[in-house]
């Protein structure tokens, strides 16, 4: 704690003994000068943060001391979003999902991550934060959309190259480039992405029983390669008329080794599980076409999505104890998803007020295949009461509308609704057992604004979602870590269903939201325990859970060197269990965190940049669980070159191994403590080099398509 201390002060007293000169603004773009009176600007010479009606506007080319950020940790500076870990979270928000330049990413959390990584700041034009979802986007729960819009500005070719390196137990690196080239008839652009990453997970757990103890110690030591690769081709017939493609591909190859020590009531157990690499890869093309109807802005939009995604999967599990011959069993699995979607989208600018509207249909196929074998006197027997082939078909038809009015300078109002019916088929091939469903459910939404030049921007905002199962826990199959601990899919499961509600304060830096968030339904994953000792995982709907919080931060530039993000929450977390399984019906309880990121400006040029970021997690409870307090600490210095075009930066993160996280579960039976340690403690180190153009006009294009990221 005392070389904590000494190099915080250190770090805090030495841009005190710089000097800092403002640097001269550059030519406003023509959306900057038209900036409306109503809207609320943190630095009103030249605005950084703007709170518009139903969203926060993050101006990046305003902002020096996003200078060589990429495209996550850029994130980190807008208020109400935090990241850890490469991980984005928005406070009073279940999850968050990603636009770029109107192109909705359909990946895995660690893709999506990859791609932003693709982007760098001086790249970006802006960054919404939407947390109401408007009623032309499909229904989900509680979720946040944040939306990024790259430099539009000009015709012209522009790019960047880069690499980043990191320091664990291992080294990894990422490589990755983009280009892009637009014409007043063409535009073009094309990234790639590698990834080479080693890491160590340890999972430790200990149950208690009322007459025993039962400890299991796990370590896995994985390795993941990725390549990921996007293409955009969109051409403009017209004034009027435009269409285009666009391409993703990516291809994963995951391995593993994992080792557990079980001692149970005082025997132990040892097993490995190894997972050689498999093919995992998926495809996304995505067709559009756009026709602008008259010049008062009513407009057209046709859009088609396929998703095809195929993995493979494989364990080889031994467990054996002490001297014992052990028990081997292999899980071997097929995963073929499929999605086709197709979207009309209208909007119809009025005189008296805007409204939007449109309707989409997707239908969804997923086939899985596990064959479950045991090692039986040296030959390989095929498990035919776990082996199983499970055909799952999904069927969505949507309607909208929506309306919008300014009713004054001062007040501004939004109304959606959207109308969700779902038929479900599923089957397991070897015993004939069929999961039919059918549901529909109309969500509304409604975002009320009022604006005041002295007193700041308050907003109301409703919205109701839903949750539907995610695939991987609908496939009825066992999915071993040890011989006598797995998990399988719950083909049962029904959505969840949400209703948010959130009132927004922002004024001269200040920005505080007072939230509530009532999930009904929500799928929850129980163990249990089996006679003779072995245990397993299923999910549930087994709670309905409420939060009520409240956020608050300032952002602001104290000094032309010294810029400060300081914020807090404070939470009430309410869980009920529609189970038998825990010990208390209901859980409850009060918690909070506090956050600061503050940057330092070392040098006249404005060149050198020093960021220091601390959270500190307050013990608290979420769905039936209880969470041990936790801090996180992270720093880094980064040196812009040539004219911004080359950056460099040093970063460490976790120095002290803080970043543990704690938690214990009660049960009827026993009480589970667990501890999961992502050794998360690093060293990196980047470089990126930008050329051609400063200013290029690339595509903005929503795909619509919103199931791909259950396939996950």
């Amino acid at each position: 704690m005392n070389i904590l201390r000494m190099l915080l002060l250190g770090v805090a007293a030495l841009p005190m003994c710089l000097f800092a000169q403002e640097a001269n603004d550059s030519i406003p773009a023509e959306w900057e000068r038209e900036l409306e009176l109503n809207e609320v600007v943190v630095v009103a010479t030249r605005p950084v943060l703007k709170q518009s009606p139903d969203r926060i506007v993050y101006l990046i080319k305003n902002d020096p001391y996003a200078l060589g950020l990429n495209g996550v940790q850029v994130l980190d500076r807008i208020p109400r979003v935090s990241v850890t870990n490469d991980q984005v979270s928005v406070a009073g928000k279940s999850s968050v999902r990603y636009i770029i330049d109107g192109h909705l990413l359909e990946m895995t959390d660690e893709a999506i991550a990859l791609r932003l990584k693709n982007l760098q700041s001086s790249g970006i034009e802006k960054i919404e934060l939407l947390t109401t979802p408007p009623a032309k986007y499909a229904a989900s729960t509680n979720v946040a959309y944040i939306s990024i819009t790259t430099r539009n500005e000009a015709l012209g070719t522009r790019g960047n190259l880069w690499a980043n390196g990191t320091v664990r137990e291992d080294f990894s690196y990422l490589l990755g480039g983009n280009v892009s080239h637009t014409t007043r008839k063409v535009e073009i652009s094309a990234d790639v992405s590698w990834q080479d990453m080693k890491g160590i997970n340890d999972l430790d757990r200990t149950y208690t029983f009322s007459d025993y103890v039962r400890t299991s110690d796990r370590t896995n030591h994985f390795t993941n390669r990725s390549l990921g690769a996007n293409g955009l081709f969109k051409y403009k017939f017209n004034d009027r008329i435009s269409a285009g493609a666009i391409v993703n591909f990516s291809t994963m190859r995951f391995k593993s080794n994992l080792l557990d020590e079980t001692i149970d009531n005082g025997v132990a157990y040892y097993s490995r599980n190894l997972s050689p690499a498999k093919p995992n890869n998926a495809i996304t093309l995505t067709a559009f076409g756009d026709w602008s109807i008259d010049s008062k802005g009513k407009m057209l939009s046709l859009t088609y999505n396929f998703f095809n995604r195929h993995t493979q999967s494989f364990s080889d599990v031994t467990t054996w104890q002490n001297e014992s011959d052990p028990t081997r069993l292999t899980d071997d699995g097929t995963n073929k998803y499929r999605i086709h979607s197709v979207k009309l989208d209208a909007a119809l600018p009025f005189t008296a007020f805007r409204m939007d509207a449109g309707a989409a249909y997707t239908g969804v196929n997923n086939n899985t295949d596990l064959k479950v074998s045991d090692l039986m006197d040296g030959n390989w027997i095929i498990n035919s009461l776990q082996s199983n082939t499970f055909k799952y078909d999904e069927k969505t038809a949507a309607v909208y509308v929506s309306a919008e009015k300014s009713f004054s300078n001062s007040f501004f109002g939004k109304l959606g609704l959207r109308y969700e019916h779902t038929d479900v088929k599923g089957i397991q091939m070897i015993d004939n057992m069929r999961h039919d469903k059918s549901y529909g459910y109309l969500f509304p939404s409604l975002n009320l604004s009022w604006n005041s030049q002295k007193a700041g921007r308050f907003s109301l905002s409703y919205s109701m979602g839903i949750t539907r199962p995610n695939f991987g826990d609908l496939n009825p199959f066992r999915y071993y870590t040890t011989v006598s601990d797995w998990f399988s899919g719950n083909p049962d499961l029904d959505p969840s269903i949400s209703h948010n509600a959130e009132i927004n304060y922002s004024f001269k830096g200040v920005y505080a939201v007072i939230y509530n968030s009532y999930n009904h339904n929500a799928i929850g994953n129980i163990t249990r325990f089996n006679a003779d000792g072995s245990q397993y995982t299923l999910p549930e709907n087994c709670l309905n859970t409420n939060k009520t919080g409240l956020y608050a931060s300032y952002n602001r530039s104290l000094f032309s060197w010294w810029n400060l993000k300081l914020g807090g929450e404070v939470f009430y977390s309410f869980a009920k269990s529609k189970v038998p399984d825990f010990k208390e019906a209901n859980d409850h309880g009060w918690s909070g965190k506090l956050e600061l990121n503050t940057s330092w400006m070392l040098n006249r040029q404005k060149t050198l940049i020093f960021n220091l970021r601390f959270s500190h997690y307050f013990p608290w409870k979420d769905r039936m669980i209880h969470y041990s307090s936790i801090s996180l600490i992270g720093c880094d210095i980064r040196y812009s070159l040539l004219n911004n075009r080359l950056n460099l930066a040093l970063a460490v993160n976790d120095p002290f191994g803080w970043n543990i996280t704690k938690s214990k579960a009660y049960y009827n039976n026993y009480v589970v403590n667990t501890r999961n340690d992502v050794h998360s403690h690093a060293f990196t180190f980047r470089v990126s080099w930008s050329f051609g153009g400063n200013k290029v006009n690339n595509v903005y294009r929503d795909s619509k398509e919103r199931e791909s990221n259950r396939s996950y």
